[in-house]
């Protein structure tokens, strides 16, 4: 009976402990925000493809070759978001995605048109190229009435 009580004692101070530190943070904002863009409102700049070759091996160990057609450079990594795209783009098509902002400083908005993935399989290994099309819109300047 002892013994229960030895455990059962260190249980309730945790237990009781635990307790006063619960607290509630309501937020008053809505969880969302909605905002409906047609077509209309945008104006097509341009249209632009990005591409990134890497090697892997052993199905785990990969290493990046190029971005864009230039070799890659470890020192300098530069990295864009492109948020629209519902599954996110291939592996390192985000860090090739620095060419949109180059090319298109004044762009607002991104649409991917395709993601292509071609893998050659090696002994051990394979070597995967993956392109991405993607176009470039900026916002109306238009008031609205």
């Amino acid at each position: 009976m002892k013994s229960f009580y030895k455990y059962l004692l260190p249980v309730v101070l945790l237990v009781s402990l635990s307790s006063c530190s619960v607290t509630r943070y309501r937020s008053y904002s809505m969880n969302d925000t909605r905002l409906n863009v047609s077509m209309d409102d945008l104006v097509y700049i341009g249209e632009t493809e990005i591409s990134a070759d890497y090697r892997k091996y052993i199905g785990f160990i990969s290493a990046l070759d190029s971005l864009n057609g230039e070799v890659y450079d470890r020192a300098q990594r530069k990295t864009v978001e492109v948020g629209n795209v519902p599954e996110g783009l291939y592996r390192y098509l985000n860090r090739a995605a620095y060419k949109l902002v180059e090319e298109f400083p004044e762009a607002d908005y991104f649409i991917v048109v395709s993601q292509n993935k071609s893998i050659t399989r090696l002994f051990l290994g394979s070597d995967i190229s993956v392109k991405a099309r993607i176009k470039a819109y900026k916002f109306n300047n238009r008031t609205v009435e």
